[in-house]
């Protein structure tokens, strides 16, 4: 990614879902989240062309897998900070696209 410290970017998201989870009564293991973060700097540092998927459906498919998490996360219920840095990260992507 250009112009975004991806490692920054994992570590925000992670938090900002561990947040989330926990104030929905999921019982979180730190492990998972260090797991999480690795998972999306592989995903991220890729060109935004092979990208396969968004922040939110990456998040969304690791609840539902670690933790059988049903709910749809959004951005906004992952904190302003993790907001910021999914539309930061939306932006980048288009304007890649747009060039």
């Amino acid at each position: 990614m250009t112009n975004i410290d991806i490692t920054f970017f994992a570590k925000t998201l992670s938090e900002g879902l561990k947040h989330y989870l926990k104030n929905e009564y999921v019982k979180v293991k730190d492990i998972d989240f260090q797991e999480l973060e690795n998972h999306i700097i592989n995903e991220f540092k890729l060109p935004y062309n092979l990208q396969t998927q968004t922040p939110t459906q990456l998040l969304n498919k690791f609840t539902k897998k670690n933790y059988n998490f049903q709910k749809v996360i959004t951005p906004q219920n992952l904190g302003t900070e993790a907001h910021e840095q999914i539309m930061l990260w939306g932006v980048l992507k288009a304007r890649n696209f747009d060039d």
